[in-house]
């Protein structure tokens, strides 16, 4: 064997024993990589997705049972870049910073939202943040088997922003020549035009005095009936 030919081979021998030419695929890898394709194309595409991670699509099996374990892995993903929770001096304080914390994550990747809300959070970074918000509103008072109606609500109000925050900015537009027909709509628009409101801060503060209403009220511990 020539002297090329030998170090052919040896090179040969690195590139079958040592580190791969394409990265070898990981969950967080999957993760982060669904979530940039939902960022940059707005779509879970998985042809898409193998073609950035440079793999063929049967290569994800693997490592997943199926686009909903991906959708799981881009949420945690997703978690990762969520602010930290400050420890919150009050509840109003701590629902508003819960609420502002979610938003800002949730807008950065608004395609995600459809396909997170039709599957329950399985995800142990997205679970851990969670259970550190139930650990929170405990210590704030509420009752037990409020906890998690309080968490939902929060988070639900955080998603809806996040998408209200893409669209136009008000809902309501009324025709000129109808105006007539709808004085106290238009009332309220032009009110809302002369003293204009941050309407997520509004938010915030409502969620924070409903949920605070509810959690103490003389009725909060007792149970309702499901279905």
């Amino acid at each position: 064997m020539t002297g090329s030919a030998a170090e052919g081979a040896v090179d040969a021998d690195v590139h079958r024993l040592g580190r791969p030419r394409v990265p070898r695929l990981s969950l967080e890898r999957i993760g982060h990589e669904a979530l940039a394709l939902l960022e940059e194309e707005g779509t879970l595409s998985l042809p898409r997705l193998a073609e950035r991670l440079g793999v063929r699509q049967s290569a994800f099996y693997k490592h997943v049972s199926g686009r909903a374990e991906i959708v799981e892995l881009a949420r945690g993903a997703l978690a990762e870049r969520a602010p930290a929770f400050e420890p919150a001096a009050d509840f109003a304080q701590l629902v508003r910073g819960t609420f502002n914390a979610l938003r800002s994550a949730y807008e950065t990747v608004p395609a995600l939202l459809p396909l997170i809300l039709v599957q329950p959070v399985s995800n142990p970074t997205a679970l851990a943040i969670y259970d550190r918000l139930a650990a929170a509103f405990g210590e704030a008072g509420v009752p037990r088997h409020l906890v998690l109606p309080a968490i939902e609500a929060i988070d639900s109000a955080a998603i809806g922003a996040a998408l209200d925050s893409l669209t136009i900015e008000t809902a309501w537009q009324v025709p000129e020549r109808d105006a007539a027909s709808f004085p106290h709509l238009v009332a309220a628009q032009e009110a809302l035009a002369a003293r204009r409101v941050d309407r997520f801060a509004f938010l915030a503060d409502t969620l924070a005095a409903g949920l605070a209403s509810a959690a103490s009220a003389p009725d909060s511990t007792r149970e309702h009936p499901r279905g």
